[in-house]
């Protein structure tokens, strides 16, 4: 597919001498065949500046920054054909047109079309509303199949929905992407903040066993008495009181 767009201001080049005819300032088209008849050139040269037709069978290729025909005898006056004549006083507007379906429904206004660039047959038409419509929810595009008439006021076209669709807009895109994204973040915050919460639970869980474990500490201020330590035999050590009692008991007897 050929977009019209990129056919606009290009030069077209005889192959046989490199001489530029003129650059394409606008398209035939042929109601009937919902085809390009011929391109008009912006042909200034002469006495009466009389408007210069390329017919489609003339040209030899599109390229991406000349269309080529094969001399200089491609390019014709108006009315050297009749036909084209006609056409050319005719040609229905295609850029810019309303697009309706044939049970009355508007479906946009054509801010392209695609064409065919061997046979010129018009294989596409893309629509478009307001600017924030396109930015939000895409272009939509119509395929050549489905048009029925061109005509000067509208484009008509079959009420097929499954030849109608949308093309995704950069900010469409974007927020796809954004929602992914967040998606991807939210996962991975959901399995750090529950393997950061297993980690805690296993820490508090090990510091509180280790606590319970432990001997309970004795008062601040009121030390602990030592027990006296066993002797050899098996009975208490005597303490110094016990050896006065002892004394006491031995000068009675004497």
């Amino acid at each position: 597919m050929y977009r019209s767009k990129r056919l606009f201001a290009l030069p077209v080049i005889s192959l046989n001498d490199g001489e530029e005819l003129g650059k394409v300032q606008g398209v035939v088209i042929d109601p009937e065949a919902i085809a390009l008849a011929a391109l008009i050139l912006d042909y200034r040269k002469g006495i009466f500046r009389e408007p210069r037709l390329i017919p489609f069978e003339h040209i030899t290729s599109f390229g991406d920054y000349a269309v080529t025909v094969k001399d200089s005898g491609a390019c014709e006056r108006v009315n050297q054909s009749p036909h084209l004549a006609t056409l050319f006083r005719r040609s229905p507007r295609v850029l810019g047109a309303k697009v309706l379906t044939e049970d009355g429904n508007y479906l946009g206004t054509v801010e392209e079309f695609f064409f065919d660039p061997a046979t010129g047959k018009i294989n596409g038409l893309e629509l478009g509303n307001s600017l924030l419509d396109n930015l939000m929810h895409g272009k939509t595009v119509i395929k050549g199949c489905v048009i029925t008439t061109i005509g000067k006021s509208a484009v008509i076209v079959k009420s097929d929905t499954e030849a109608i669709c949308k093309e995704e807009s950069p900010l469409s895109e974007t927020a796809k992407t954004v929602k992914e994204t967040s998606l991807k973040v939210w996962q991975q915050t959901k399995e750090t903040t529950k393997k950061l919460g297993e980690s805690i639970y296993k820490s508090v869980e090990k510091f509180t066993g280790e606590t319970e474990e432990e001997p309970p500490a004795a008062p601040a201020g009121k030390p602990q008495k030592e027990k006296p330590e066993p002797t050899g035999s098996g009975s208490p050590t005597p303490t110094a009181q016990d050896d006065e009692s002892q004394d006491s008991s031995n000068q009675k007897v004497c």
